[in-house]
Parts: C-alpha cells; sequence; structure tokens
C-alpha cells in the first residue's frame, strides 16, 4: 500500500507543521525524502520525493524566479515541500506559497526546533516497513503459485487461485480476444468504453491497461478492468483480464497478478511446446498422404485415422498462399510470404469456421483438408470464398495478394496426386496473373489442357518459334510483350504496369515485332502469341529451359 503525505502528516516529528498550500495534493504517493539546499534540482529530483529545506539558497531570488523553481519541482513530480522557519527565512514568500497551489504541491511549514533527522528517519522507517511488507507478501504468493505449479495445475487452476486471492472474478482471452475460461461468466460479455496505460512501478515486469466497459446483458453497468497482456513463444500471445466489480486494485494486488501471470506464461509455453510436437507428428502424416509414401492401404488408413480422416469419405486439397508483396507480373514472380506466427494466427481464424481442418503450413504456402460436404464445384468455391474473405478482414496483416487453389472431389487414396492438381492452379495461375485469385480446377478452362500435358516437346509446339528464341536472347521483352498484349496494344496502360515511359515501350514493342515478324493486326499472329507467352512459364516450371 503507498504512503501519502496526508499520511505523513500524522507522524510524531509533524504534529506542530502548517500545511500552508497545496492541500489538493494531499494524497501523493511518497517514495523517499531527502534534504534540499541547492536550486539545481534537476541533478538529481526523481518522482514522489519530499523536500526539506530552509530555503537558503533561494532567499534573495525573485518571485518569478520563485515561482518557475516550484514549477520545476511539479514537473518532477515532487510530492512535497517542507520549510523550515527560522533565522534565513521568516516568512514564506507569498508568490511560493500561490505557486504551491497551482501545482497542487503541498507545502508544509515546520518550526525551527524541529530536527530533519527525527523527520527523515520517521518517514524512511515507514517507507522500509512497507517496502518489507510488500516484500514479505510477495515471496508467501510466489511460494503459493510454486506449490500449485509442483501439482500440474490447468490454467484454470492459476486463474482460480488468482481470483481468490484478489477477490476479483478473472477471465483468460487468447490472440483474437476470445475468452477461453473465466471466473465469472457474465463477465464475459461486455463493451469496451475506453482504455489507458497504467503508470508502471518498480515492481511491475508487466505492462497493464485500465479499461472502463459496459456490460452488453446490463447497459447500467459500467466498471474497470485491468489486462495485461502475456507473452508466448513466436510473440504470440494472450490477454488476463481482471474486472474490478466491487473493489479497485492495490499494490499487493498487482504482486499476486505478476505471479500468476509469470505462472501462466509457463503453462502457455508448456502448452504450446506440445502442441507443437503434435503439429509435427501430423505434418509428417500429411507429407506421407500428398506423396503417397506408405506401402499398404491398411498403413495408408491407420495413418490417416491419427487425422480423424475416413477412407470412405469425400475430400478436397485446398493449397493457400498469403502475401505481403508482390513485384510487378513477370515470368518469375518475387514473392513474401506472410511470418509462421501470422499463419498460426489465420489457421486459427479458420479453425473458427472449419472445426474439423487438417492443416499444413509450409514455408510459402498452407495446404488445407476439407469435407466436400457433397457440395458442386461452385457451391464449395461459393462458401469457402464467403469464409475466406471474412477471415482476412479480421487478420491483424493485411494482405496485398492472396492465391487459392482448389482440388476436385477425392479420396484419401489419391490425395498425392489431387494435391498437386491444387498447387498446380498456385503456381501457374500466380505467374500470369499478379492479383488475388480464388480457384478450383474446373476454373482453370484452356489451362487445365496445358497442365495435363507432361510431354514439354508438345507444350513447346504450342509457342511459336520466334518467341522462343526472344525469351532466350531478351527475357524482358518477352515480359513487355504479355504486358501490351494483356492490356489490348494500349501503350500508355501496359507502360504503367511495367513502370516505363510511353515511349521505351513503343521502341520495345517495334523491336518485337520486327524480330518476331509479327503482325500486330493480324489477329492469329496475336491469338498464337497469347498461347504462346501461357505455354511458357508452364514449359519454364516443369524445369525444361534447358531445351528451349
Amino acid at each position: 500500500m503507498s504512503f501519502t503525505v496526508r499520511e505523513m502528516l500524522t507522524i510524531n516529528s509533524l504534529s506542530s507543521a502548517l500545511l500552508i498550500s497545496g492541500k489538493n495534493g494531499l494524497d501523493k504517493d511518497i517514495a523517499n525524502i531527502m534534504v534540499m539546499e541547492a536550486p539545481d534540482v534537476e541533478k538529481w529530483l526523481t518522482p514522489g520525493q519530499v523536500l526539506l529545506s530552509s530555503f537558503y539558497s533561494l532567499q534573495n531570488e525573485t518571485p518569478e524566479n520563485l515561482a518557475s523553481f516550484i514549477a520545476k519541482l511539479a514537473d518532477y513530480q515532487t510530492s512535497g515541500l517542507i520549510i523550515k522557519k527560522d533565522r534565513f527565512i521568516e516568512k514564506i514568500p507569498r508568490g511560493i506559497v500561490e505557486a504551491c497551489e497551482q501545482y497542487d504541491l503541498p507545502l508544509i511549514q515546520i518550526s525551527e526546533n524541529t530536527p530533519y533527522s527525527t523527520i527523515i528517519l520517521e518517514v524512511m522507517q515507514i517507507l522500509f516497513n512497507e517496502k518489507v511488507r510488500l516484500l514479505d507478501y510477495y515471496h508467501d504468493i510466489h511460494h503459493k503459485f510454486t506449490r500449485l505449479a509442483l501439482e500440474q495445475p490447468s490454467l484454470s487452476d492459476i486463474a482460480y487461485m488468482l481470483a481468490e486471492l484478489i477477490h476479483c472474478p478473472i477471465s483468460l482471452l487468447d490472440y483474437n480476444k476470445k475468452c477461453l475460461l473465466t471466473t465469472k461468466e457474465h463477465c464475459t460479455d461486455f463493451t469496451v468504453l475506453n482504455s489507458i496505460p497504467v503508470k508502471k512501478e518498480s515492481y511491475m515486469n508487466y505492462s497493464y491497461d485500465r479499461q472502463s466497459v459496459r456490460s452488453n446483458s446490463h447497459s447500467d453497468h459500467i466498471f474497470t478492468q485491468l489486462i495485461v497482456k502475456i507473452p508466448n513463444i513466436g510473440n504470440d500471445f494472450h490477454y488476463l483480464v481482471i474486472n474490478e466489480l466491487d473493489k479497485t486494485l492495490n499494490d499487493l494486488d498487482i504482486m499476486a497478478i505478476e505471479n500468476a501471470v509469470s505462472f501462466l506464461q509457463m503453462e502457455l509455453i508448456k502448452k504450446f511446446a506440445i502442441s507443437e510436437v503434435q503439429q509435427n507428428f501430423r505434418n509428417d502424416i500429411i507429407d506421407d498422404l500428398m506423396t503417397n509414401k506408405f506401402s499398404s492401404k491398411e498403413s495408408m488408413y491407420e495413418a490417416a485415422s491419427v487425422l480423424n480422416l475416413q477412407p470412405n469419405k469425400k475430400y478436397r486439397i485446398v493449397v493457400t498462399q498469403l502475401i505481403h508483396s508482390i513485384e510487378k507480373p513477370t515470368l518469375n514472380i518475387e514473392e513474401t510470404a506472410i511470418d509462421k506466427q501470422q499463419d498460426k494466427r489465420f489457421i486459427k481464424l479458420c479453425q473458427t469456421y472449419w472445426q474439423d481442418l487438417v492443416y499444413r503450413i509450409r514455408s510459402n504456402r498452407i495446404i488445407f483438408i476439407m469435407s466436400a460436404n457433397n457440395q458442386t464445384d461452385d457451391e464449395f468455391k461459393q462458401e469457402f470464398e464467403q469464409h475466406f474473405l471474412s477471415i482476412l478482414q479480421k487478420m491483424e496483416t493485411k494482405l496485398n495478394v492472396y492465391r487459392v487453389g482448389i482440388s476436385d472431389e477425392t479420396t484419401i487414396d489419391e490425395f498425392h496426386f489431387y494435391s498437386l492438381q491444387a498447387l498446380k492452379i498456385i503456381q501457374q495461375v500466380g505467374r500470369f496473373k499478379a492479383t488475388s485469385f480464388i480457384m478450383n480446377y474446373q476454373d482453370l478452362g484452356f489451362y487445365r489442357f496445358l497442365y495435363e500435358i507432361t510431354d514439354s516437346s508438345k507444350l513447346k509446339e504450342l509457342i511459336p518459334s520466334k518467341l522462343l528464341l526472344l525469351y532466350q536472347k531478351e527475357p524482358e521483352l518477352v515480359e513487355t510483350l504479355h504486358a501490351y498484349l494483356d492490356h489490348n496494344k494500349n501503350l500508355t496502360k501496359s507502360a504503367e504496369a511495367l513502370y516505363v515511359h510511353p515511349k521505351t515501350m513503343r521502341y520495345r514493342i517495334n523491336k518485337i515485332m520486327k524480330f518476331c515478324e509479327l503482325d500486330m493486326d493480324n489477329p492469329e499472329d496475336i491469338l498464337s502469341y497469347n498461347i504462346g507467352l501461357r505455354v511458357l512459364p508452364i514449359l519454364i516450371s516443369q524445369k525444361e529451359s534447358s531445351v528451349i
């Protein structure tokens, strides 16, 4: 508990002291007390100090300088000023009295017979006793939580112990502020009205906010909450919420909360570590299903059962890429995928819509195994897109581009084939489409025909020979032609897409037309080159560029 100026005035050595001004500051906390006989206080002053002075060094200062000095004390959060009336100062200057009143700085006058040492000794004894009391309480609370930790408690056990110690309802929220557990149900349904940071004290290891909230079930019920962020591995975190329904938390309560947060953090880290091991095991099974590494169907079905996948059920493989930024479209797009932690938060949001979701996070994509639900291709895509876009709206990190490929229906036996089907969609379409898309295999149309050609020589036959030669000599001109045809031969728009000047674009197009003997007014030539420009990335992706 704090020790205030008001309480200090009750000590024996200040029994005859007079409060001259600054009565509105009597409830300021005291952290220290010291003698001040020099005007350069900014060199050593700290918040919460009470100053003792005879004002000897300031006795000849002007009223303006004295007022400025008091303003400086207030700025450094001085808690009080005690002036001894003696031969150096018979009457406290009016400017000091008025300035102390203005800044709510308690100004206390003592007689010349009152020793500084007696005042300092009494005040420091109280402060010391308070520190000892806080330390004893901290050790007692820490011992209780340590004893509980030896019993392998759940998160709920820790929360209920804290609620019992501080006599306030407790709630634990996840990253999305969804309630994981609470010691009092009606405290979880509220609307935040405002929130302000709590000043950090020396015994606080965590950061706190105090927010005012209104109950959604009782609109006239407004109360405050203390909320603290609990860090976890990988910059993930949870929130501990303490509801101040019938009391305002004091220093002892904060110490109990500090201990609880530390032990909650340890339990969350332990749960995280266990979940990582479990997920790695699941990942190995998914990888084996996607690459058909099982020696028999029986072993395949046995492994799939760990993921709650059933042999006679229909599924779809959905491959997603979530990208922060993307360069202008080229044949070799450079991508920046979102970080691993954001991937996990994305998964948590997905699980609110698809509870039986099976997933695999890779470095640049996420693979979903989802129930087909007896839906047509369009029905499945429409429902997926609706939920997917809602999830992206809730993501903390906004995406520039997302890509989604949805396979046809499949069973466990053919996961290896249909996972490639979904992957091909985002790999190949992403080579010529820089904007976001959600596609199923049927949406590919003409491209389905291309992707199903496994003989690279057959693909090569679809590409004009001059286009292949142009790619060998000046691949950037292939990019130029691609942009020009994609923008309906509009020089200005295609130049903007490639971030070049229209004159540069015109020069390049003339060079291409001359090299390829291409007639831009001939529909057959345009069709042939449009097809070739779309086949070329597929040929390159098959790693057959060496034969071009």
